[in-house]
């Protein structure tokens, strides 16, 4: 995140947070803090937080926002993704039936329809 884009930033904190206090050591501590994040990122989160808490963030808000909430559709796909991948998988390494065992249960089930 560039320096224009951090005070673009902290002045979204204070029109949302009107009691966010913004001075020059504050301006160098976020900016030290969010330089290697993205500039967007950054912005989605704290839209995120605004929506979300009554209070002005901390930079660890913004930061670290691992645990963000997924919606059950990105819930779901991931497990269908994942069950896929799995299946794959299965595949690739499933071998053959053997011929002997395979004659075996054909025979047991003929045996099975006759007795019923």
């Amino acid at each position: 995140m560039k320096q224009t884009e951090t005070a673009s930033f902290l002045a979204v904190i204070k029109t949302a947070y009107p009691f966010f206090e913004i001075s020059v050591p504050v301006t160098k501590l976020w900016h030290q803090m969010l330089q290697d994040m993205d500039y967007e990122v950054a912005k989605e989160r704290l839209g995120h937080h605004i929506r979300t808490s009554r209070f002005a963030p901390a930079i660890s808000d913004i930061v670290n926002q691992e645990g963000t909430e997924q919606t059950f559709y990105q819930i779901q796909r991931a497990e269908e993704e994942k069950y896929a991948l799995e299946l794959k998988e299965y595949n690739e390494k499933a071998v053959p039936m053997p011929s002997h065992l395979r004659e075996r249960f054909e025979r047991l089930a003929k045996e099975r329809r006759v007795n019923e």
